[in-house]
C-alpha cells in the first residue's frame, strides 16, 4: 500500500529561481534553475550561445547568489544581430536565441576528433555519475551531467541543476573556466538529449555526447551533421549509438 505525505509547505523541495545573466552589463537572458554553481552556469550558456569562445580574452565572472544574477565580463561583444533571450527560460525545455530560425545549424562545422571511446567505460562512467549525483540522490528532482576523459573509466567534473540543458551550461562552463581541453571527453546527461543540447555539446568541442535516457530524431540528425557522437540508453549494459560510430570501440 503506498504511503502518502501531505504537506502545507515543501521545506525539501527542490530550489528554482528565475536566473539573470549578463554579459558586459547587457542583459542577455534570464534562465529558470537551481540557484547555486551560477558562475559556471552563466559562462557555459554564453558558450552554448556563441557570445564568448575566446578564453584568453575573458576578464572575470561575479555572481550574485543572493539577488540570483550573474555578470561576465570579456573582451567578446554580443555581436550584431542576437537578439537576448528577455523572458525566462524553462527550467524543462530552455531556448537558445541562436535557434530562433535555425541559422547556426546549417554553417557549422563539423568536428573531427581522433578520441576513441570504450562502450564499457561509457556505461561505467555513466553509472558514476547516478552515484555521484549528491542532491539527485536525496531525492532532489535535478538532472546530474559529467564529463569523462577517452582513457578513463572515471569522471573528472559533475554538475547537477534541476534542468538538464542548465546542467551541462553549468559543466561546459566549469570545464572552460578551468581551461579543460574537452576534445577527446565525453559529455554525460542524466535526461533526455534534444537538438539544442547536440549544438551545446559541438559549440563547447566536446565529439561525444552520452544521455542515460533517450535522444531526439531531430538531435540525432543534428549530433551526424556537426560530427558529434550521440549515445542514448546508457544504462544497465547496454547503450545506443545513433551517430558518428566511429569513435566507439567496437
Amino acid at each position: 500500500m503506498a504511503i502518502v505525505e501531505y504537506r502545507t509547505c515543501a521545506p525539501r523541495a527542490t530550489e528554482e529561481r528565475p536566473i539573470r545573466i549578463f554579459l558586459n552589463g547587457d542583459p542577455v537572458a534570464v534562465s529558470q534553475g537551481s540557484p547555486y554553481d551560477l558562475a559556471e552556469l552563466a559562462v557555459g550558456y554564453l558558450l552554448s550561445e556563441g557570445l564568448i569562445a575566446d578564453r584568453d580574452r575573458f576578464v572575470e565572472v561575479r555572481a550574485d547568489e543572493e539577488g540570483a544574477a550573474v555578470y561576465v565580463d570579456s573582451g567578446e561583444q554580443v555581436h550584431a544581430g542576437y537578439v537576448p533571450l528577455h523572458r525566462v527560460t524553462s527550467a524543462g525545455c530552455a531556448q537558445s536565441a541562436l535557434l530562433r530560425g535555425g541559422a547556426p545549424i546549417a554553417h557549422a562545422k563539423r568536428l573531427a576528433s581522433e578520441a576513441r571511446f570504450d562502450p564499457d567505460a561509457l556505461l561505467a562512467q555513466m553509472d558514476e555519475l547516478c552515484e555521484r549525483s549528491p542532491r539527485r540522490n536525496t531525492g532532489a528532482c535535478v538532472h546530474g551531467c559529467g564529463l569523462g576523459a577517452a582513457d578513463s573509466s572515471s569522471l573528472m567534473l559533475v554538475r547537477e541543476d534541476i534542468g538538464r540543458h542548465n546542467a551541462m551550461d553549468k559543466l561546459i562552463g566549469q570545464a572552460w573556466l578551468d581551461r579543460v581541453d574537452v576534445r577527446d571527453k565525453a559529455l554525460f546527461i542524466t535526461g533526455r538529449i534534444s537538438t539544442e543540447m547536440a549544438l551545446k555539446a559541438h559549440r563547447a568541442g566536446c565529439a561525444v555526447l552520452v544521455s542515460r535516457k533517450s535522444a531526439t530524431d531531430e538531435a540525432a540528425r543534428h549530433a551526424e551533421a556537426l560530427g558529434v557522437t550521440l549515445v542514448s540508453h546508457c544504462r544497465d549494459g547496454r547503450l545506443r549509438v545513433l551517430s558518428c560510430p566511429e569513435r566507439l570501440l567496437v
